[in-house]
């Protein structure tokens, strides 16, 4: 966000008599203190710390009063439960707030949430696509888990109302706590267990699913056909414990972006005087070179015992001698997105600065002040927002939500053992439904052996018999009978028969 900033404070095509600025609050995917750090930012109110100095992250960018200016626009939060808390505490200020990453469908209920928008694609499209890629590779028995959110339980009821329309059924469906006992686990592995199906489709983020995970090494089940939702498509950090089991994993994941030029080098030129009086980044800095900054504000260690013992700082660190995940560019996905959202910020304040008078928007073909404007003139301009970012064309729906476009992305081992995420296919929803899923079948590398496993209730009934349902059971799950005397079938997988001529 702060690298999107400056690159547009430093361009003359966009806003070029505005600058912007910025305040920066942790949410900790937490809704009291989600709440208590939006409710600070529309008042413009920053918290103060214990010697009555303000404990705040601004920009470097000579805007004075940037401080105790109200902000307009709120960029966040990432998971879809916190946002719709936000939503509903600050509808009456009718603030504007853009997510990079909450997909859950309930957001785009513009009747609900009307200041809402997002450059993260709304989950009826990640379901859609979920439902036509295991019916592509004919898995018509399918487990489907998530973790206990609005995220989840949205995604899945989304699934399987759209595998009907593909044949395909669930074996199980199952909810499990975020904060997951061993009885939960328990419970969730006796499921899976029992179940004919080996492919598995999860809706959670990588820190439920790494416990999942362990419980299955210790029972020793192998062969299973992870699909991964979008919130853990691309979540690296689980391969070093569990590469064995997540190999050939298959998942849609957010539009990466190949490159955003001078990011790279943005993220690596930070400095110890830089960061020396912001607690997020001195934590990292401390955790990243085992050391401990002089006055350091980090309050904060992973390893507690060992924290207040580090050596000082040599002040010769250097973020490009090592490697970190924060300076990794090579899956630009969730920053992508944060990159177009102040790019959607920027180019609405442009559009408001390019009203002309008695033919704007509002009424009587009034304008609104770029530099004095209330929150409800800037979502205006936002919502009809249309613009390019990194070659790509941004607009939005009437609901706020981007046009949808997921990369198929492959989970490949190494030779070195290490994990490649290999793009082996894609889904566009701006292209006809015959055409939005493209697989390259040939690339995919599968759990075990060579080709896709096989996961059905019943297999295909042959010629000279049909289908005969089961009572009370999936439409998945049937029966083969014979053909009656004077009927014949010579196709697999027919419901009823063609009569003699």
């Amino acid at each position: 966000m702060t690298f999107a900033i400056k690159e547009i404070n430093q361009r003359n095509d966009l806003l070029p008599h505005l600058k912007l600025g910025f305040h920066i609050r942790d949410s900790g995917d937490n809704i009291p203190v989600s709440l208590k750090a939006s409710l600070l930012l529309v008042n413009g109110q920053p918290e103060r710390g214990p010697s009555g100095s303000e404990k705040d992250s601004d920009s470097d960018l000579g805007c004075s009063a940037v401080r105790k200016a109200v902000s307009p626009v709120i960029i966040g939060d990432a998971g879809s439960g916190v946002s719709m808390a936000l939503l509903r505490n600050l509808g009456s200020f009718h603030i504007p707030l853009v997510s990079y990453f909450a997909s859950c469908s309930c957001l785009s209920n513009q009747r609900e949430f009307p200041t809402f928008m997002r450059t993260m694609p709304s989950d009826a499209f990640q379901s859609r696509a979920l439902a036509r890629l295991v019916s592509y590779f004919g898995w018509t028995w399918v487990g489907v888990i998530g973790a206990e959110s609005d995220y989840a339980r949205f995604a899945i009821q989304l699934f399987l109302k759209e595998s009907v329309h593909y044949g395909v059924c669930a074996a199980y469906t199952h909810l499990y706590p975020v904060a997951l006992s061993q009885q939960d686990v328990d419970e969730l592995l006796d499921i899976i267990q029992m179940a004919s199906s080996k492919v598995i489709i999860n809706f959670s983020s990588e820190s439920e699913l790494q416990i999942i995970l362990r419980e299955i090494r210790y029972r020793n089940i192998t062969g299973l056909q992870w699909i991964a939702s979008e919130a853990w498509a691309t979540a690296k950090s689980l391969w070093e414990k569990f590469g064995d089991l997540l190999k050939g994993t298959l998942g849609f994941a957010i539009q990466r972006a190949d490159v955003i030029p001078g990011l790279k080098q943005h993220l690596t030129s930070l400095r110890p005087s830089y960061i020396h009086e912001s607690a997020y980044l001195a934590e990292f800095w401390e955790e990243m070179f085992n050391c401990r900054l002089n006055q350091s504000v980090n309050n904060h260690s992973h390893v507690v015992d060992k924290h207040l013992d580090r050596s000082p700082c040599k002040g010769t660190e250097d973020l490009k001698d090592v490697y970190s995940p924060y300076s990794d560019v090579t899956q630009l996905r969730v920053s992508y997105n944060v990159y177009k959202a102040v790019y959607l910020v920027a180019h609405a304040l442009q559009d408001m600065s390019d009203c002309i008078l008695g033919q704007g928007p509002f009424l009587n073909g009034t304008c609104a002040d770029p530099k004095n404007f209330k929150p409800w003139q800037l979502i205006h301009y936002m919502k009809r927002a249309n613009f390019s970012a990194l070659g790509e064309q941004i607009y939005f729906d009437h609901n706020g939500d981007p046009v949808a476009y997921y990369d198929l992305v492959n989970w490949q081992r190494m030779p070195d053992g290490s994990l490649h995420l290999v793009k082996v296919g894609f889904h566009d929803a701006s292209l006809p439904d015959g055409h939005s899923l493209v697989i390259n079948d040939s690339v995919i590398q599968w759990p075990v052996g060579k080709q896709a496993s096989r996961s059905v209730c019943s297999d295909r009934c042959p010629p000279g018999t049909r289908i005969a349902r089961r009572k009370g059971e999936p439409i998945c799950c049937f029966d083969c009978v014979p053909c009656a005397e004077g009927e014949v079938s010579n196709e697999t997988g027919l419901w009823s028969f063609n009569p003699f001529l």
